[in-house]
């Protein structure tokens, strides 16, 4: 037995619970390289909520892989993966674009009570933001441009019951019936409203000023989910000096970042670059500091994170 079928058939034994589902990151190629192909993209979670009975609370399609929060069992996940990548594949070919590989997988990761959940919602939302495509949850191609977001009811589409079943057919990919009174907009296609769990969000968050908040500021917990997911966070230099601040406050009372030593500043790069990731270079404009000491400090064994 193969590693994929090792990984599918433990998958299958996962019981019904939420989950964060991940495709993985397909360096060689694109799932999406234009509206359309996004537009059938999101048709394709829009059905797999009626093929498969699963619970969409969150998704975004991001240009080499997506990603779903669910209520669903492994089975399911397995199924709703296969069906996934055989719609992708299907345009891609179409298109004549190389299909997905044989080995491309997915990763389930265990969603376990409310602030669990909370976070991989923030993660989701700030993930297209975090590579660099758009605002925070402005990304059209998924569901977090709908929370809490009082210009996301102006966009609407066609009812689906006023539209030729063949149309919807041929803008779907699939002859599954859609509910009469979904909404199918010219360009993005089933809209999220009509499939997605929108209250989820409300229900996580007690404002709009604390989902804003915890969207930009939570970067531990995005680091942490990141780390899972096999994924690398793109960090600008406010924000690590913004990490920087937060750590000084806590470990360093009393100082500011141009009060620290230069011991202290490579201390903190080291932290830094240890819990969140955050590059050389990018350390280096943030600290005031010269790129060449940030390296020497973290190969260095020196400069241990102050505990």
């Amino acid at each position: 037995m193969d590693f994929k079928k090792k990984q599918l058939k433990s998958i299958r034994l996962m019981p019904k619970g939420y989950y964060h589902f991940c495709t993985d990151g397909w360096q060689g190629g694109k799932l999406f390289h234009n509206d359309r192909q996004y537009a059938k993209g999101m048709a394709t979670i829009a059905l797999i909520s009626i093929v498969f009975k699963v619970k969409i609370c969150a998704f975004e399609l991001m240009p080499n892989h997506l990603h779903l929060i669910l209520q669903a069992s492994g089975e399911q996940m397995v199924q709703v993966f296969f069906y996934i990548t055989r719609h992708i594949n299907a345009v891609l070919v179409k298109d004549g674009y190389p299909p997905l590989p044989d080995n491309y997988m997915f990763r389930p990761i265990p969603i376990t009570g409310k602030d669990s959940m909370r976070h991989h919602i923030i993660y989701l939302a700030r993930n297209a933001y975090e590579k660099g495509k758009c605002t925070p949850g402005g990304h059209m191609w998924g569901s977090g441009y709908l929370a809490f977001n009082q210009l996301s009811g102006m966009i609407r589409g066609s009812f689906v019951r006023d539209l030729p079943v063949r149309v919807v057919e041929k803008m779907i990919g699939s002859r599954t019936k859609l509910p009469p009174d979904w909404e199918i907009h010219p360009v993005l296609g089933v809209l999220p409203k009509n499939f997605v769990e929108t209250r989820m969000v409300q229900e996580m968050f007690p404002s709009v000023k604390d989902y804003c908040a915890m969207m930009i500021k939570d970067y531990e917990s995005f680091a942490r989910i990141s780390k899972a997911l096999g994924e690398e966070s793109q960090w600008s230099v406010a924000e690590v000096r913004d990490m920087a601040g937060q750590i000084i406050a806590r470990d360093y009372p009393g100082k500011s970042l141009y009060e620290l030593s230069g011991e202290e500043k490579c201390r903190l790069a080291v932290q830094i670059n240890s819990d969140f990731g955050a590059d050389p270079k990018t350390l280096s404009k943030a600290l005031y500091v010269t790129e060449h000491i940030i390296i020497q400090a973290l190969r260095s064994k020196d400069y241990g994170v102050k505990s």
